[in-house]
């Protein structure tokens, strides 16, 4: 059992400057070249004829700063708890059975004075029942999964109108969703000097319950020609969850070569596959990122006392280039898309010498 009591204080300052009048008000004054003028903006040239703006200048109107303050505080209470259950079929095989319950304290959504200040905590019960097996004499390891994550709460992200205009992208609660997920993980000692390795999971994930959020990043529904923008919104019900890929796969290999002298020469390479993952609730292909893979291949000398080590090595062999991240803005930014990539092609060598 596990008792948790979080809290979280926070504070929100927004500053802004403008300028403001300079169509109206400041008609009752000249306008604002008369009013320039006699607050030192504008200033006559050397010849007495043309008009010279200062550091002093105002070009919209009244200049006006505004701060607009926010403070937060709250606390956080969950008790949690996990069972588990383990069977030890043979002296090679190991089953078991567990039910765990997870909790992640809320907290706020800063900076950008969001509608949605504030979120509450996330909340899930996990059910996971494995294996344990080892074969071929103990050179063989095999283990495996089957796991369901059932949340009640989960923080997911979404882009909304903010207080004081724009958009802002907030930690938004979904209501509920559902992982369910099965991986396994081998690693095989053929003989002393070769290790190979690898492991999968297949992970499909959905919201469950119903979820309304506005889309303020989508370009065909800009809020300037939509007067009713803020409630046109998407159910997220039944999309899959932010950054949760279905797919991932990884193999290894690792050789070792014993050299004269005492010193050895390891050769190890890697594979993986990571699959296609949305980075909005909305599961739309603009904010995609595609399934990619990666191969890296090192080579290692160690001399004989092990003081010296040498490493040559190639990632991302095949200069595949991925997206990490993509980031989505709203109309004030022009509806721009940002992405995070993996990084391409890198070679080198590393030199090491221990004392």
């Amino acid at each position: 059992m596990r008792y948790a009591e979080d809290q979280v204080a926070a504070e929100e300052n927004l500053f802004r400057y403008s300028e403001t009048g300079a169509n109206s008000f400041l008609a009752l004054y000249g306008g604002l070249a008369a009013v320039n003028r006699v607050n030192g903006g504008l200033v006559a040239d050397a010849d007495g004829n043309l008009i010279v703006p200062t550091e002093k200048v105002t070009n919209g109107g009244i200049p006006f700063a505004l701060s607009v303050y926010r403070p937060f505080i709250r606390t956080d209470r969950k008790t949690t708890g996990r069972v588990n259950l383990d069977w030890n079929v043979t002296d090679s095989a190991l089953v078991y059975f567990s039910a765990t319950s997870g909790y992640r304290s809320g907290g706020y959504n800063l900076v950008f004075f969001s509608n949605t200040p504030t979120y509450d905590p996330e909340e899930l019960v996990a059910y996971e029942i494995g294996y344990k097996t080892d074969f071929l004499n103990n050179t063989l390891r095999i283990n495996g999964s089957f796991y369901l994550y059932d949340y009640d709460n989960i923080h997911t992200v979404g882009t909304e109108v903010t207080s004081i205009g724009g958009t802002t992208t907030s930690v938004l609660e979904a209501p509920g969703a559902r992982v369910f997920g099965v991986e396994s993980e081998a690693i095989w000692l053929v003989n002393d000097y070769l290790t190979l390795g690898g492991n999968f999971s297949f992970t499909p994930s959905e919201y469950t319950e119903t979820l309304l959020i506005s889309d303020a990043s989508n370009v065909d529904v800009p809020g300037s020609l939509y007067p009713e923008f803020e409630t046109l919104t998407q159910d997220i019900k039944g999309n899959q969850l932010l950054q949760v890929p279905e797919g991932k796969t990884t193999l290894w290999g690792g050789y070792l070569l014993p050299l004269s002298g005492g010193s050895q020469v390891e050769l190890f390479g890697i594979y993986s596959w990571t699959d296609e993952v949305y980075f909005s609730p909305f599961q739309s292909e603009a904010e995609k990122a595609e399934a990619y893979s990666r191969t890296d291949l090192r080579a290692t000398w160690t001399s004989s006392n092990s003081n010296w080590v040498v490493s040559g090595f190639v990632n991302n062999v095949f200069n595949e280039v991925a997206n990490l991240q993509i980031l989505r803005q709203g109309e004030a930014e022009f509806f721009r898309h940002n992405a995070t990539t993996t990084v391409p092609r890198l070679y080198g060598v590393e030199f090491t010498y221990t004392y």
